[in-house]
């Protein structure tokens, strides 16, 4: 042990700190060393999203498409007028992010949940505390999906409020020897099940499962990712530092500070992190094209809603009801 002089005589220096990360830490790729939580006003980034998308909507000739006379009373369709084609890739439901990347969005999300936590490295004293957290948060999180876009005690949130305010499922094409089809297909309940039988829903309010979706899928990617970061062993050293470090690490300085992650280790909590941006960047994406080409304004803020509260009671209640934070956790 090395030694220091104190008034004339020879004095033990004091260990280092285990907790404490190497000198060779690049300062510019270390975080910083106050991690203040994502503040709730963060949220407004998505209703002004929706109000940047329903106005490129409104004032853009593209979007808005030329102008339709008006039907006869009681007419919902005039099947003889040609369809119009579709002004852009994204205003047709067929494209590829919409089908691969928004319909399977809980997979996405999911997918990226379960990578950044594989690769997070919790303090010793949280590890178990964080991982029973997030995995009980991602369950509140998924029950509020199902609810609101797969079962609600039979039909969804988003087909039952359909139905309540007036709409039904109809066949494409209206004429006599499909009567008992049409009036077969009122009794369904279901969008997916209306869609399924070559119907379509008409005249309800239509709660934005799109909407719901990527807001949702968004941000609880992004406060996790604060989360973890904040419950990391090192939650001052960015993992690109880490894995600088971890380069020419000795094993003996690895345990000086309390067991270092391995290079590899380090590389993949990077990779983790780029899908997670990656979900997150497609999200924002087709939130924009959502609020372009699909939906009125009023079902897209449905929508926002049911996501808004789902994340309020996850990440937020907490402040009010400290039970509550004790138990599932939180920014």
């Amino acid at each position: 042990m090395p030694t220091v002089q104190r008034n004339g005589r020879a004095a033990a220096a004091p260990p280092e700190t285990k907790s404490s990360p190497p000198s060779r830490i690049d300062s510019s790729f270390a975080m910083p060393t106050t991690r203040e939580r994502p503040s709730t006003y963060l949220l407004l980034v998505y209703p002004l999203i929706l109000a940047l998308g329903s106005a490129y909507s409104i004032l853009s000739p593209i979007a808005s498409g030329p102008p339709v006379a008006p039907l006869a009373p009681g007419v919902t369709a005039d099947v003889h007028a040609p369809s119009i084609p579709n002004q852009n890739y994204f205003s047709g439901k067929g494209n590829i992010f919409n089908i691969y990347f928004v319909k399977r969005g809980w997979f996405w999300t999911s997918l990226a949940l379960l990578l950044l936590q594989l690769t997070t490295r919790p303090a010793p004293t949280l590890r178990g505390k964080h991982y029973a957290q997030v995995a009980l948060r991602y369950c509140l999180a998924t029950l509020s999906w199902v609810l609101t876009t797969q079962w609600f005690f039979g039909p969804a949130l988003i087909d039952r409020s359909f139905t309540i305010t007036g709409g039904h499922c109809e066949p494409h094409i209206m004429n006599t020897n499909g009567l008992k089809e049409a009036i077969d297909m009122t009794t369904i309940s279901s969008g997916p099940v209306c869609k399924a039988a070559g119907g379509r829903w008409r005249g309800g309010h239509d709660i934005s499962g799109h909407v719901f979706i990527l807001v949702l899928s968004s941000a609880l990617l992004l406060y996790e990712l604060s989360i973890s970061d904040r419950h990391s062993s090192h939650p001052h050293v960015s993992p690109k530092a880490a894995a600088a470090v971890a380069h020419d690490m000795t094993e003996e300085e690895r345990k000086a500070v309390g067991g270092w992650e391995s290079e590899t280790a380090a590389k993949l909590r990077i990779w983790s992190r780029y899908l997670v941006y990656g979900v997150v960047v497609l999200d924002f994406w087709m939130l924009m094209m959502t609020a372009i080409w699909f939906h009125t304004w009023l079902e897209k803020l449905s929508g926002l809603l049911i996501a808004g509260l789902t994340l309020y009671g996850l990440y937020f209640v907490g402040d009010h009801v400290p039970q509550w934070r004790q138990i599932v956790g939180g920014l």
